[in-house]
């Protein structure tokens, strides 16, 4: 094997070593069970202080100063809020307003439905008057959106555990 041929296996193999650094989590899992947290925020439980904390923002930044989307490593995060409004339309104790709702991951990387392994406990969901998207989702609050078309990773939505909801009125099969 010539120096050049090295050189080239070398650079493969950090660029995918590099590469499966920014995979997130879930998308890696070998079956043990996931958690619904992205980086370390949990919807219901992390604060948008929390969020400050993770991208660098002011710790007193307006929540939809907070919201996003922000460009992070591996691709493009979004936070969503439990508001005073909604808190009162999900029936939501006044102590979750102000937390995270929900997380929305896209990333910047093309991602199959076949390159994704899914632990147990993930179901498919697809929404009656939703024609674009479908999503496999777990008890857990993972949920991933793919586009019909061509079977694409869109998001991964990290989201209040199903548990968690039993408590809220949410109307929603799939996601939140």
């Amino acid at each position: 094997m010539s120096i050049l041929d090295r050189t080239k296996l070398t650079r493969a193999g950090l660029v995918l070593g590099l590469l499966a650094m920014w995979i997130p989590l879930p998308l890696v899992n070998s079956g043990a069970s996931v958690k619904n947290s992205w980086r370390g925020i949990t919807p219901l439980h992390s604060s948008a202080q929390d969020v400050a904390r993770l991208i660098g923002a002011e710790p007193d930044s307006t929540e939809s100063v907070l919201s996003g989307p922000f460009k992070v490593e591996g691709g493009e995060v979004t936070f969503s809020y439990l508001t005073t409004s909604l808190a009162k339309i999900y029936h939501a104790p006044r102590s979750m307003v102000g937390k995270v709702f929900t997380v929305y991951f896209k990333p910047s990387y093309a991602v199959t439905r076949t390159d994704v392994t899914l632990a147990g406990g993930f179901k498919r969901c697809v929404e009656d008057r939703d024609r674009t998207f479908y999503y496999f989702v777990n008890e857990a609050g993972i949920a991933y959106r793919f586009l019909r078309d061509g079977d694409r990773l869109e998001t991964i939505i990290y989201q209040p555990s199903r548990a968690e909801v039993r408590n809220l009125a949410v109307n929603t099969e799939c996601v939140f």
